[in-house]
């Protein structure tokens, strides 16, 4: 695609400490933990830009971040140094101050070095936690048409459901007139007054106005160095700021509950997009597991990773990582079973969240009593069971 911008850097952040998703970033990074089955969620965010042809690719990491690290390695070492294409990660290093990054926008500002140095025409800010499939050319195509310095891809939604993200406020033109960050109140589009349009977290910048913008937030003491919450506000009273309307499916796992309904988003015949599609391949790495071996038992809308043992029990509306083990009389509904966990003879899962190396007591049950599951692990508001790794239930 012939454009004026020749050059693209695309970063992604990757430094949030999780923390409403806790256990299952107790020992690694949001963007590492593992989806429907074989994934990573950063993988989305990689894929829609390798896709996308933008092959420069900076993650900004910080918080636990050996098991993404390792992801990467294993499975997005595709790129040759002599290519001029990269995806590199780019941890606090110290240059500005002392801090680990302190907010999305600090994150890209502690890295204006990097910035200079390779000097591009764009920079595509993305986030590494959300679950999606978009081709960043549409963007760009738009930012071109509207002749922008910065786009926002928002989303619509529900002005009642629209309280827990950044909420944009347009024109007719879809040029950004307020940006508020998790309003009680939020706008709603002129053309539609029932719904809202929210901030995905995907922004696209002229290289000069960002980096102006971010030396202006870093100067000021009362910011908390937030894209959303400060840096866009300043940002779309001073240049033209458009939003770039994403109708398609669009998840950002930022809790228990997200993440579990993401999940059970793709247990279905018509899922929201193919991961299997030829044209848009959603990457991974892929640990070498045998096939998986079916002895006995029931399996109905699920999916199941390879290297699993299914020697007998039921499963329904679940999804198993690969090396999973399900024993004669086990039962696992409406549940998410990461990698090497045994769920042993007679023991039932309903609802339930199983980390890694989890190990399932014969008999012992887990989602039908709530006092009782409470004592032993977290519980998500719309009461999703979270076992954290190498844990043994009996």
């Amino acid at each position: 695609m012939e454009t004026s911008y020749k050059k693209i850097l695309v970063m992604i952040l990757c430094g949030g400490k999780g923390e409403r998703l806790y256990p299952l970033t107790k020992d690694r990074a949001k963007p590492s933990v593992p989806f429907i089955s074989g994934y990573r969620i950063i993988d989305f965010s990689l894929s829609n830009s390798l896709n996308s042809g933008f092959r420069k690719i900076a993650l900004l990491t910080q918080y636990k971040s050996l098991s993404l690290e390792r992801h990467i390695l294993q499975g997005w070492s595709i790129f040759h140094p002599e290519s001029n294409e990269y995806i590199i990660s780019l941890p606090a290093q110290g240059r500005f101050s002392e801090h680990w990054y302190e907010g999305t926008a600090d994150a890209v500002f502690q890295n204006i070095y990097t910035i200079q140095q390779e000097n591009p025409d764009l920079i595509l800010v993305l986030s590494g936690d959300h679950v999606y499939r978009a081709d960043y050319r549409k963007l760009l195509n738009f930012f071109l048409e509207k002749k922008a310095e910065a786009v926002v891809m928002a989303h619509t939604c529900l002005a009642g459901e629209a309280t827990r993200f950044g909420v944009i406020s347009v024109d007719s033109h879809q040029l950004i007139t307020g940006f508020s960050e998790k309003p009680k109140k939020p706008a709603a589009l002129p053309w539609s007054p029932g719904l809202s349009l929210v901030s995905m977290g995907v922004y696209m910048f002229e290289t000069p106005v960002l980096v102006k913008a971010l030396i202006s937030d870093a100067k000021n003491p009362r910011s908390s160095h937030d894209f959303g919450h400060d840096v866009m506000p300043e940002l779309i009273r001073r240049h033209k700021t458009f939003a770039c309307i994403y109708e398609d499916y669009w998840q950002d796992i930022g809790t228990i509950d997200a993440y579990w309904q993401a999940n059970m988003d793709f247990l279905t015949a018509h899922p929201p997009f193919r991961l299997n599609d030829p044209d848009w391949p959603i990457r991974t790495y892929k640990p070498q597991y045998p096939s998986s071996f079916f002895l006995d038992g029931e399996i109905a809308n699920s999916i199941v990773g390879s290297g699993c043992q299914i020697l007998g029990g039921r499963v329904k509306n679940s999804i198993l990582s690969p090396g999973v083990t399900i024993e004669n009389g086990a039962e696992v509904e409406d549940s998410i079973i990461f990698e090497g966990t045994m769920i042993n003879k007679g023991a039932k899962v309903c609802r339930t969240i199983l980390d890694k190396q989890v190990v399932i007591s014969p008999n012992f049950s887990v989602g039908f009593q709530l006092e009782k599951d409470r004592s032993y692990f977290k519980i998500s508001p719309g009461g999703i069971r979270v076992i954290p790794k190498g844990w043994r239930l009996e």
